[in-house]
């Protein structure tokens, strides 16, 4: 058994040697096996972490077969003397940084390990063995995963807004505005929403921003619903109603682009004439 590193799973109470666990996650994504072990995906990821075993990146799974062959490395044991389990990355010179800093440091580490291997693959300790700093000092800046989890969604969702807000700027009249800002949030989808989405896909995560982001959206349709009643003669009813359709075409668009369903360009070619579709139709009211 390379490096004797074992643990024992809570649905057999049996011995797992590293050996065992690595051949199962070479063989199968952690969704599918981590109820073979008793374990969340995310709990069993932080084990390999522990016992020092590599787990494959999400694009592994998109190969065929034959291909996974060729890149699947062999276990390689742990050394007997060392103090630490060994890291498939070199060990990094530890240093004090502010913790205003070292909080961007490590969301920028999550953001990695993320993109290249899901959110199932984020644990404090992993963020703090790739910063080269202890545990406990990755804690006094996160207390737990989801909260590393959570802040990485704020500043997604702030870097959107930000650059909504500065397309919708250039715009003279409000159809333009539509235009740009419909326009730059589906290119932003393509570019950087599938971090977001893989975020939010966590019930954890939507749970601790649900009230922030409804808190939100309040002070941001607002000013537009009151602007829909008085241009176009809605009731409020209407306008709020107009404006979660609108927004509703523009998200499932969004989810569409971010998830490589559709591209980004084929996103706006679809979604842009229905959206413009409903402005039109609320200016007819005043026709």
């Amino acid at each position: 058994m390379p490096g004797g590193e074992a643990f024992v799973t809570k649905a057999s109470q049996r011995s797992v040697d590293r050996a065992e666990l690595f051949d199962a996650v070479w063989s199968s994504p952690l969704s599918e096996i981590a109820d073979t072990f008793g374990m969340t995906p995310g709990g069993l990821a932080k084990m390999c972490d522990r016992l020092d075993v590599p787990r494959p990146k999400r694009s592994y799974w998109r190969l065929p077969t034959d291909e996974r062959d060729k890149i699947r490395p062999e276990l390689t044991p742990v050394s007997s003397n060392s103090n630490e389990l060994a890291s498939n990355r070199p060990a990094k010179k530890r240093s004090r940084l502010p913790i205003t800093e070292r909080r961007a440091q490590l969301l920028a580490i999550a953001t990695t390990i993320i993109e290249e291997e899901g959110t199932d693959a984020v644990s404090i300790n992993r963020l703090a063995r790739e910063a080269g700093i202890s545990e406990a000092q990755a804690h006094n800046c996160f207390a737990r995963r989801v909260d590393v989890l959570a802040e990485l969604a704020r500043r997604e969702i702030r870097e959107f807004e930000h650059s909504r807000r500065g397309v919708v700027l250039r715009g003279q009249d409000r159809m333009t505005q539509i235009v740009l800002s419909t326009v730059n949030y589906l290119n932003e989808a393509g570019r950087r929403g599938a971090l977001l989405q893989s975020i939010l896909l966590e019930t954890e995560v939507r749970e601790m921003l649900r009230s922030e982001r409804e808190a939100t959206r309040e002070v941001l349709t607002g000013p537009i619903v009151n602007s829909m009643s008085a241009t176009y003669h809605m009731s409020k009813e209407e306008a709020v109603g107009s404006n979660w359709l609108v927004t509703a075409i523009c998200l499932r668009t969004g989810g569409l682009v971010s998830n490589g369903r559709l591209s980004t360009e084929a996103g706006i070619r679809l979604c842009l004439p229905m959206v413009m579709g409903c402005v039109r139709s609320n200016a007819q009211r005043n026709a």
